[in-house]
């Protein structure tokens, strides 16, 4: 375990893994998609400046003078997962053909909705081809589709995105997304990043998730559990939810009995608010700790409840919104919590994502907008490599060779389907641990706790 590293609350929940709660089957609505918008850069706001002096004999300039800077001059010659940022900034070549992408994300429902998703996925694109150049000159394009908790218009949404040419898809949340999925490995597309929020992607060789899913947050809770001195713990998941299921049984609970842990699985209604529906089992099996893949609508009743009960209690990163953490008070100091950004400050990918955000988002983008960000991101260091000769098959045969590939506020990837046994689509199940301080600070309490090996020790 490495030394504690105190960072702002504000740049690591948006690093943290989403976890969607959801029921299984949900009833079918209007299967007609919401228009196909496309990203395109909105006006600069917030842009980082410089100063500088003005020339003291000039009897015309009585005060210093502010220069918009571009993001990439910001942090020039600066180390990112890519190596180096570029000294200048250059734009794409908008004569060129562009290279079309996709993206569905779940929106405009009670039932979970994350626009910061597709904004910062928009944001992402405006700045490769405003300043990094687009792919060999190329500029990208990004059509997005709105679903809103439907089999039927997430599949609508797949129809209408690969009618328009896209090479690729940039992963967002869509909760039922088992039909669309359908679609994108029939017509032999791929999906890059997001949240992999069903069995049907995570289960998917055409999905290339930089993230572990509900898989890699229950063994990094496990792992840390049994590294300090915990022997019961409960997993409490929705029921219902297939994916929290297989994952509480089929691999939560194995990795801890392997960590010499008693694990007790518990199923709860997702949406339930009374945490005693947790708690009172939990304490009748006297647990040190307990695990809740939650609804954030119950994430902070649970908080208070830990602290409580005085049981060490474990949530999804998605529980550490500000709401979240404001309705829970003094209670979040008996909360862990979990993420997949680093908290190592030696690259400088949290803050350009800061900066490009700022300078490029139309709309609120921070949060959960990381995981997009670094799906575009990623996606886009795979067309560099590839160059000229991009093709969707092109895309995918380098994500699969990937070894320990650098990503974007991320862990290296490998993208091999072997990371976690069964779910091929998790390229990287790595996790940290942390907690938030008084002062509203995180604090990671781990450093990378290597997940892939827990479930390759499985078999």
């Amino acid at each position: 375990m490495g030394p504690s590293r105190t960072v702002n609350v504000a740049r690591i929940v948006g690093s943290v893994l989403v976890l969607v709660a959801c029921g299984s089957d949900p009833d079918l609505r209007a299967a007609t998609p919401t228009p196909l918008t496309v990203a395109t850069a909105p006006a600069v706001t917030n842009a980082p400046t410089t100063v500088v002096a003005a020339d003291p004999t000039s009897t015309t300039v009585a005060e210093l003078e502010s220069v918009p800077l571009s993001v990439v001059e910001s942090f020039a010659g600066a180390e990112w997962f890519l190596g180096r940022v570029p000294a200048e900034p250059v734009p794409a070549d908008a004569d060129l053909e562009p290279i079309r992408l996709g993206m569905i994300n779940q929106e405009d429902t009670p039932l979970g909705s994350y626009p910061e998703l597709r904004v910062a996925a928009e944001a992402a694109v405006a700045w490769i081809n405003a300043e990094l150049g687009g792919v060999e000159g190329r500029p990208l394009e990004l059509l997005s589709c709105v679903t809103s908790f439907d089999p039927a218009q997430s599949r609508a949404c797949a129809l209408e995105l690969l009618a328009a040419g896209i090479v690729a898809f940039v992963g967002g949340v869509d909760v039922t997304s088992e039909r669309s999925i359908a679609e994108i490995e029939a017509a032999q597309l791929a999906v890059f990043g997001g949240v992999p929020a069903n069995l049907a992607e995570q289960r998917s060789d055409r999905v290339f998730a930089f993230s572990g899913g509900d898989v890699g947050a229950l063994a990094g809770f496990l792992a840390h559990a049994s590294q300090t001195g915990a022997s019961t713990v409960v997993i409490a998941y929705g029921a219902g939810v297939p994916s929290f299921e297989v994952a509480a049984r089929d691999y939560g609970q194995p990795v801890g009995q392997m960590l010499g842990l008693t694990v007790e699985l518990l199923p709860y209604p997702i949406f339930a608010e009374d945490p005693a529906v947790v708690f009172d089992p939990a304490g009748a099996v006297d647990a040190d700790a307990v695990i809740v893949l939650a609804a954030t609508s119950s994430c902070a009743p649970f908080m208070r409840a830990a602290s409580e009960s005085g049981r060490q209690l474990y949530l999804t990163g998605a529980c550490a919104d500000v709401q979240s953490l404001g309705a829970a008070g003094d209670a979040v100091s008996s909360v862990l919590f979990n993420a997949e950004g680093s908290f190592d400050s030696v690259l400088a990918d949290a803050s350009i994502y800061q900066a490009v955000v700022e300078r490029y988002a139309g709309e609120a983008a921070f949060g959960a907008g990381t995981v997009s960000f670094r799906g575009v991101m990623n996606l886009y260091a795979l067309m560099l490599d590839i160059g000229p000769g991009l093709t969707t098959e092109a895309l995918v045969d380098l994500a699969r060779s990937s070894q320990m590939r650098p990503s974007f506020w991320g862990h290296p990837y490998t993208c091999d389907g072997a990371q976690v046994p069964g779910l091929p689509a998790l390229c990287a199940p790595q996790q940290i641990i942390f907690g938030i301080s008084d002062d509203g600070a995180a604090v990671g309490v781990t450093d990378w706790i290597a997940t892939e090996d827990l479930f390759d020790a499985l078999g």
